[in-house]
């Protein structure tokens, strides 16, 4: 990955990629035509729709080996040798060291804002440099933040592109990352205006400094995706060939925009997730083994599990944060990716279509259950009682598994299923079609949008967040989006987990639905044509077909589709939960994923058991102090007899 501080970048290599061009096609994607389609669902198949973010792949394969070859070199190389790096140099002269390298950057930032006739932001630089090289000791402090002087960092790829060389094929470049053909020959000015250069060692401690210290989480992203390489070379495209200058910090104070801040449930020990052993247990009926992560007391105690939400993995922020919270809280955990993530789907689940809320549930089920004991009967005696924690998705498949809604009964013992002695679900959607809906709704919020406004204001919403990449973001600050634009994001971020979803679906049950040809190296145009489903047609191109072959009274047609999402709701659950005194729920009153009606039934079913707080969306809330200590106590509550 591309990192401000990596040291030069060498343009060795474009020769021969560059042979390779005219080797590399770029296969256009295939679509089905669905406008004469009058079956279930007709009307999800020709409603109009956002266009989903895309950029040309033409040199793919060799991309796709340069990644792997970086992949490599993370994990093999750098990633061992980094731990003790940041075990020997400490955090604060590591950060200062980077923040030095920075600084170092100024004549490739001046020179190329000034090429650009950037005369404002190439004056802001002069003036950042000569505060850091003085009050900030060469650099290795930024006070120049402090004073209101805010980076611009400019590089030569981006003074091209202003020059008139707008659209570059992208290009992953052995050892050094992301890049283009464009960026990559910029990558020649860019080395000759780094002072560093004509100290070759100087070049290799900056970049390994800045490596060693995002490199685990680097990793972790790679592992816990269906395949790290399309989003990142989506991200980085956007980042490129997005330059928007004169967006609108506007900000509004609703449900989506506070759901944004759930970007801040992370680990409050950055290192807490090297800290987990990864273990894999074997499936009952399966011959797959599913991976998951544990972090072991010494001694006797209870064991949580904790269960991300749609498309989450036990490796996200997230579930790290919550199994640290746990593991605070004197808890052994377990922390398990959710059925619809494509490890699950993989390894533990026993149906190729995820999305049928109380089979899915039951795999999960069966999976920890599977866990248990096999832990059991590695750490004898050490197990107490048994708890599950889940967020969004994840906390309905854990109350559909305590209400004996997956298949098992009431009690939770048909199978010989784990039993749990507490369970804290946080913002779990009450009904699935209109969850569905609303994240359909959300992605398709800018339609409301004047068609000639449309896509410069799109534009502006991902140059937005571009921009708020590159800086230090705190939690608890207020991110400057309108709700519009956070419906936006959140229902694109949701998008993109549908895209894994179904395109993980089409590895294990090909059904022939996706039309594109797709290969281990060439995946772009499957993703193009895996990105045109919504969540209501994945529902009846992929979720209904499933069903009304393999289950008894599911038809393919309306009311099939109605069978499935009754049977999906928490409401028809309603008995199990309110007789469980086991369950505890945490939500918000302004969650986009209730319906009006579904706080006073989740009021009228679990009485004192349900905690509404006042705001925070959906999930916006639960990096907030408070809340985590809230979360904490109640995992650690005594089971209720």
């Amino acid at each position: 990955m591309r990192h401000p501080s990596t040291g030069v970048r060498p343009a060795r290599g474009l020769a021969w990629l560059g042979l390779l061009l005219a080797g590399c096609v770029s296969t256009e994607h295939q679509s089905r035509d669905w406008s004469t389609y009058e079956g279930p669902g007709a009307e999800y198949f020709q409603a109009e729709e956002i266009e989903f973010p895309n950029t040309p792949d033409p040199l793919e394969p060799v991309n796709r080996g340069s990644a792997m070859l970086n992949y490599g070199l993370l994990r093999w190389v750098i990633a061992p040798t980094a731990r003790v790096y940041r075990f020997v140099l400490p955090r604060p002269v590591r950060s200062h060291l980077a923040s030095a390298a920075d600084n170092l950057r100024y004549p490739t930032r001046v020179l190329a804002n000034l090429l650009q006739g950037k005369w404002h932001e190439s004056t802001v630089e002069t003036w950042r440099f000569a505060v850091n090289s003085t009050v900030g000791l060469a650099g290795l402090f930024d006070p120049a933040q402090r004073f209101g002087l805010h980076p611009y960092p400019e590089d030569f790829g981006q003074t091209f592109a202003t020059w008139g060389w707008q659209k570059s094929p992208y290009l992953f470049l052995p050892f050094l990352g992301p890049s283009t053909i464009r960026d990559g020959l910029g990558e020649i000015p860019d080395a000759l205006t780094y002072p560093p250069t004509y100290y070759s060692p100087s070049v290799y401690v900056l970049g390994y400094n800045s490596y060693s210290e995002h490199v685990d989480a680097d990793l972790r992203a790679i592992h816990s995706t269906y395949d790290a390489y399309e989003p990142g070379r989506t991200v980085f495209s956007l980042q490129r060939l997005v330059d928007v200058e004169d967006f609108e910090w506007k900000e509004d104070q609703s449900g989506p925009t506070q759901t944004l801040s759930s970007i801040f449930l992370v680990p409050e020990d950055p290192d807490f997730g090297a800290e987990a052993r990864t273990m894999r247990v074997a499936i009952p009926g399966s011959d797959q083994e599913l991976p998951f992560s544990l972090w072991m007391q010494p001694k006797p105690a209870p064991i949580l599990y904790v269960v991300p939400g749609m498309g989450g993995n036990r490796l996200s922020p997230s579930a790290l944060a919550l199994a640290e919270i746990g593991f605070a809280r004197g808890h052994s955990v377990v922390a398990i990716s959710n059925p619809t993530n494509f490890e699950f789907m993989v390894h533990g689940s026993s149906v190729p279509v995820p999305g049928f809320g109380p089979q899915d549930a039951h795999d999960l089920h069966v999976a920890m259950t599977a866990i248990d004991g096999m832990l059991a009967d590695r750490y004898p005696g050490r197990l107490r009682e048994r708890r599950i924690v889940g967020l969004s998705l994840g906390a309905y498949q854990a109350l559909t598994i305590m209400a004996g809604g997956d298949g098992s009964t009431e009690t939770g013992h048909a199978e010989g299923l784990l039993t749990f002695e507490r369970c804290l679900a946080m913002n779990p959607p009450v009904d699935f079609e209109h969850a569905l809906k609303q994240l359909d709704r959300f992605y398709n919020a800018p339609l409301a949008l004047p068609p000639e406004e449309r896509t410069e204001r799109i534009d502006q919403i991902y140059s937005k967040v571009l921009y708020l990449s590159h800086g230090d973001l705190e939690p608890g600050e207020e991110l400057p989006f309108t709700e519009m634009e956070s419906q936006f994001l959140i229902g694109l971020a949701f998008r993109m987990d549908l895209q894994f979803m179904i395109l993980q679906s089409a590895d294990l049950d090909d059904t022939g639905m996706l039309l594109t040809p797709r290969s281990r190296w060439h995946k772009a145009p499957a993703f193009q044509e895996a990105a045109e489903y919504s969540f209501m047609e994945y529902v009846y191109a992929f979720l209904l077909p499933y069903y009304a072959q393999h289950a008894a009274g599911i038809g393919f047609d309306e009311a099939g589709a109605r069978t499935l999402m009754e049977r999906s709701a928490l409401t028809s659950m309603t008995a199990g939960l309110r007789a469980n005194p086991a369950v505890r729920v945490f939500t918000n009153a302004n969650d986009f994923l209730l319906r009006p009606g579904d706080l006073e039934w989740l009021r009228s079913t679990l009485g004192e058991r349900l905690t509404v707080f006042p705001d925070g969306g959906h999930l916006g809330n639960l990096y907030r102090e408070y809340i985590r200590a809230e979360i904490g106590s109640t995992i650690a509550e005594e089971a209720t007899e």
